[in-house]
């Protein structure tokens, strides 16, 4: 059986960039875990829905771009401090 990593049309690259993903409670901050031409696995704070479209932004400042993104899976747990993590991966829209 072939990994789901090797089937990747886009290598996927480490890289922590913040996000802020924004919904309709609000902006909620995140970190990208790793990002590709296509899609990103982000790591945040908060209520993000499965199957939902969301407008983010990525990046430091001035070097950050606004992208949409649908969230295909969505995966929370308790994380330190009584704090919820959510882990999410988000695909890229057209």
């Amino acid at each position: 059986m072939i990994a789901y990593d090797d089937r990747r049309i886009h290598p996927r690259m480490t890289a922590r960039w913040p996000v802020t993903i924004l919904t309709d409670q609000g902006p909620v901050q995140g970190e990208t875990m790793n990002i590709a031409a296509k899609g990103a696995y982000i790591q945040c704070e908060g209520q993000i829905d499965q199957n939902e479209a969301y407008q983010m932004v990525i990046g430091f400042d001035k070097q950050s771009v606004a992208v949409n993104g649908k969230v295909l899976w969505s995966d929370r747990e308790a994380g330190g401090e009584r704090r919820e993590v959510t882990r999410i991966g988000v695909v890229f829209l057209e």
